[in-house]
């Protein structure tokens, strides 16, 4: 009876381990119809597409200090160089001063050195010295006005205010985020594309972008592939410069991409 018994589980636990083995000997075929549904297009030429920003950035506080005011709003255009952000800067705006009056000063102490030396009644010491003491001065006003210069925050280029992180009057520690920004100049949409499109997918090839959230669609043309391809999916990123791209599209909408092969 015993016997019998420990028959029955040897052949229990040999079916067992024949279904495991079965379902590992499944699970790479599962996987790869996986693969291939990710790496799939949408149809015959068409891939889903991402629209994004060219640049998109956080300009943080380059100083530690009080916010005096903020030129910005939650999408609010702006120009490059444009004031964002100006810091409470009095301390600053004094070091400027001072350091302009030592160089000025500095400046008439070396001017008359040399005049006195022309009359022959300074030496090729004193008038380097002063010389020295003049150059001194002007580095320091340069440093000066290097700080004051951090006091206001400018657009690095044109672009729109994405993200405003600070109110006016609020202090802030050095590095801290201030405002995040995007150029709208070259709008760009990005894809995967299945590997298997390298053989004819080639730059400056023209997509049709259609975009859900205007349902109208725009001219492009493929301006990057990626030199690495994806193992798992099998797909390829690459990223399309939207021609004359129009003032409704904005970063983050969606659509799909139609390529001429």
């Amino acid at each position: 009876m015993a016997n019998k018994a420990l028959l029955t589980l040897a052949l229990a636990l040999v079916a067992t381990s024949g279904d495991l083995a079965a379902a590992e000997s499944e699970k790479p075929r599962i996987i790869s119809q996986i693969e291939q549904q990710l790496a799939a297009p949408t149809s015959d030429n068409q891939v889903p597409a991402l629209l994004i920003a060219p640049i998109e950035t956080t300009l943080a506080s380059p100083m530690f200090g009080r916010v005096a005011k903020h030129n910005v709003s939650l999408g609010s255009s702006f120009k490059k160089g444009d004031l964002l952000i100006s810091f409470v800067c009095a301390d600053r705006d004094a070091q400027v001063g001072m350091g302009e009056a030592e160089f000025a000063a500095a400046q008439v102490a070396y001017e008359n050195k040399l005049k006195l030396q022309g009359l022959s009644q300074a030496g090729e010491i004193e008038v380097t010295l002063a010389a020295t003491e003049a150059s001194r001065t002007k580095a320091q006003l340069d440093y000066f006005e290097a700080l004051a210069d951090q006091c206001d925050v400018r657009a690095p280029f044109s672009g729109k205010i994405a993200n405003v992180r600070v109110n006016p009057h609020q202090g802030v520690a050095q590095g801290e985020p201030l405002v995040d920004i995007i150029s709208t100049n070259g709008l760009k949409a990005v894809m995967n594309i299945p590997a298997s499109w390298l053989k004819e997918v080639k730059l400056k090839d023209e997509v049709i972008l259609s975009i859900s959230e205007t349902g109208q669609s725009y001219a492009a043309k493929l301006s990057a592939i990626n030199s690495t391809v994806d193992s798992v999916s099998h797909t390829i990123k690459v990223e399309a410069e939207i021609t004359k791209a129009p003032s409704n599209l904005l970063p983050g909408m969606s659509g799909n991409a139609q390529f001429s092969r």
